[in-house]
């Protein structure tokens, strides 16, 4: 089940950023969320609607909940009328389900009446709202330190605990109680912790407040403020009347993933199966279709035939391509060798016995090659956005073929396979029947040269289909290694990365002793019977090694990791200045920041990074740093510490720019030294964020 498009989803507005993140450059992880057929998915959102549709607030007596709990009037109306017309009039219970009936159908002719809001008579008040709030959160609230960060709010979400998120939000408006933003952020805790109702308050008093908010991600706050309003009506029950600011925050940003889910349930719930089938799905894309490719089906049209075409995307699952979300400019090459064909019946009959040992060998060492991928995957030990990641890595190389720069030398390479075993029986045919008639000939010797006769047609009448399926497979195996070690590039685990090349390895191989071996198996499977064994001339294979994946890109390291020191010159130093420099397996990283001496300091930096593919990056922001403050013991050599920067990027290559977006690092640094000659290296992790994909993080994640 995709239950990602019937989820009800706020949206934490301003919890865009975390060092800890898995790797890789994409746009939004939505976008590479594979989409089930057209009419599966309709299906699927039938399926689930009486559980999609029921209301979950922590007290169903809670003000504002629709009539009936907000379930589907429709439906019960309908179950109540089967029930009835199932019962006679002298049943016990046949009263009082009639009277539920006629509730039901005037409520369903007079509709919901709205929800009080604001300073309307019957609104909650936000001072009631803000002490349920309090009540809910209890004893959390003495987790909360004294200084409350958006990065504190995001980890307590991440960590699955909007309880704790809810009590650092409460005491950020404690100690900012005109913070509007704060409100919208806490509306969405509320909502998602089961007090709609408080959070349509909370989102009332941050109207009342006003000013300007802002706009993460590229997103602008009046819409995330919408779409949580629009998720706490969906917890009422308040299906028709949600309906409304989903809509108005749509219109603001068109590409909010949150909101579409929203609207797909809303519209569900309503009976508009169609459209919310239409909203689901747009809210499993987040980067708009002008700046991404169109979605590839992965579903093959021609049952038992490789590449004999495709279904449609209404069809069969499809996700976007590969090239959208992934850095692939670090694929490796792998070229299989060619193998040595018969030409005439005596070179068949020696070369058979290699053939059939070369499958032999060939089969173990793709099991030997597996069980190695096995030993080396660390899948248990990844936390869940990198398992989530590794996930869509391996999705996308299990379906690597079907990508426009691969499919047309997959489906070659399979035509080219399907001719040459179409070909066998036409010239074996002939072959068979010059065999039949060589048996009546007088003599050995008229024998044995009928037979090479007869073998030699039947030879070359294949060579040319083998050869032919050899190089396209060849082609094919080239393009497809280097387009999924590329992907695997991306995984950061060096292990997983690892064990993915490995896999690749495996396939790849598969291809040559699979079509390529089995074909030459059927062409030296000719007559053994030779008159003179001498004539037989011993026949080498002459192989060369298949080639291997298990050498790292990244040198067996974290490819998200980077090692960096920094450089002592005077002038920038009397500037109040520094130069660093960093190396890792994509490149090198250049920046000029200011010189932080406090235990806790902020400022602002500009740098590079100049990746060994050719292309670059530029960004500029804002960066915070932890140290052992002066004057406790130990602090005048020790200059290890932690930081943090947020930064926004313009990427760039050859053609010129390409994205830009929002660049998020962590650090952890281990020094020792007086100040003037300290030796200072960092382990880093960093993450690239698309403009539309910032805000999608934290759900996503």
């Amino acid at each position: 089940m995709h239950r990602l498009a019937l989820l009800k989803l706020p949206l934490i507005a301003g919890l865009l950023a975390s060092s800890a993140l898995a790797g890789g450059s994409w746009r939004a992880w939505s976008d590479q969320t594979q989409l089930p057929p057209l009419a599966e998915h309709r299906d699927e959102l039938t399926q689930d609607q009486d559980r999609a549709c029921t209301t979950a607030v922590r007290d169903p007596r809670t003000p504002g909940l629709a009539p009936g709990g907000g379930q589907n009037l429709d439906k019960m109306i309908k179950d109540l009328g089967r029930m009835l017309a199932g019962m006679k009039p002298s049943d016990p219970a046949y009263l009082g389900l009639q009277q539920s009936l006629k509730q039901l159908t005037q409520m369903r002719r007079s509709g919901v009446p709205p929800l009080p809001t604001g300073t309307a008579t019957g609104a909650m008040p936000f001072k009631t709202a803000l002490a349920m709030a309090e009540k809910l959160v209890g004893a959390q609230a003495s987790e909360v330190r004294s200084a409350v960060r958006s990065d504190d709010v995001a980890a307590a979400m991440a960590a699955g605990s909007p309880r704790l998120a809810l009590a650092l939000l409460l005491a950020a408006h404690r100690a900012n109680p005109e913070s509007a933003w704060t409100l919208v952020n806490a509306a969405g805790v509320l909502s998602l912790a089961g007090l709609p109702t408080e959070a349509v308050a909370f989102l009332d008093q941050a109207d009342r407040l006003g000013g300007s908010w802002p706009a993460p991600g590229g997103v602008p706050g009046r819409a995330l403020a919408l779409s949580n309003r629009g998720h706490a009506l969906l917890g009422l029950g308040r299906w028709k009347e949600a309906e409304t600011p989903l809509r108005a925050a749509l219109k603001l940003a068109p590409d909010l993933a949150e909101a579409h889910a929203n609207l797909s349930e809303v519209l569900l719930c309503q009976g508009q199966l169609d459209a919310a089938t239409r909203e689901a799905r747009a809210a499993m894309r987040r980067t708009p279709d002008s700046q991404a490719g169109a979605d590839l089906p992965l579903k093959e049209s021609v049952p038992n035939r490789h590449g004999g075409g495709l279904q449609s995307v209404t069809n069969a699952a499809s996700r976007r391509p590969a090239r959208d979300l992934f850095d692939l400019s670090r694929g490796a090459t792998f070229n299989l060798p060619p193998l040595k064909l018969p030409r005439h019946r005596r070179d068949a009959i020696k070369l058979h016995e290699h053939y059939l040992q070369l499958e032999r060998t060939g089969q173990a060492e793709l099991r030997a090659i597996s069980a190695q991928a096995a030993r080396r995957s660390n899948e248990a030990n990844l936390d869940a956005g990198e398992q989530r990641w590794k996930r869509l890595v391996d999705q996308a190389i299990n379906t690597a073929s079907f990508e426009p720069e691969l499919w047309g030398a997959y489906r070659a390479a399979w035509e080219a396979h399907y001719a040459f075993w179409d070909a066998v029986p036409r010239f074996a045919e002939a072959r068979n029947t010059a065999l039949r008639a060589a048996s009546d000939f007088p003599s050995c010797a008229a024998r044995d040269e009928a037979r090479d006769k007869a073998e030699a047609l039947y030879l070359g009448g294949l060579r040319p289909f083998a050869v032919g399926q050899e190089h396209a497979m060849a082609h094919y195996v080239s393009l497809l290694v280097k387009h999924q070690t590329a992907l695997a590039a991306n995984l950061p685990d060096p292990a997983e990365r690892a064990a993915a090349r490995l896999r690749i390895e495996s396939s790849a191989k598969s291809l040559f002793y699979g079509p390529i071996v089995g074909a030459a198996i059927q062409m030296s499977d000719v007559s053994k019977t030779v008159c003179d064994q001498n004539s037989l001339q011993p026949v080498s294979l002459d192989l060369p090694p298949l080639p291997e994946l298990s050498a790292d890109p990244c040198g067996g390291v974290v490819a998200s990791g980077k090692l960096k020191s920094k450089v002592p010159l005077p002038t920038l130093k009397a500037a109040g200045l520094g130069l660093s420099f960093g190396v890792s397996c994509r490149g090198l990283d250049l920046e000029l920041s200011p010189r932080i001496s406090a235990a806790f300091g902020v400022g602002l930096f500009t740098g590079a990074k100049l990746d060994w593919n050719g292309s670059g990056t530029l960004f500029f922001g804002i960066k915070a740093e932890l140290k052992q403050p002066k004057g406790t013991p130990g602090s005048s050599v020790n200059k290890s510490g932690l930081g943090v920067k947020e930064s926004m990027y313009l990427k760039f290559d050859g053609q010129g720019v390409v994205d830009a977006g929002l660049r998020i690092e962590g650090k952890v640094s281990l020094g020792a030294g007086p100040d003037t000659t300290a030796g200072v290296w960092e382990a880093k992790l960093d993450q690239e964020f698309g403009i539309a994909a910032a805000a999608a993080y934290w759900r996503e994640r």
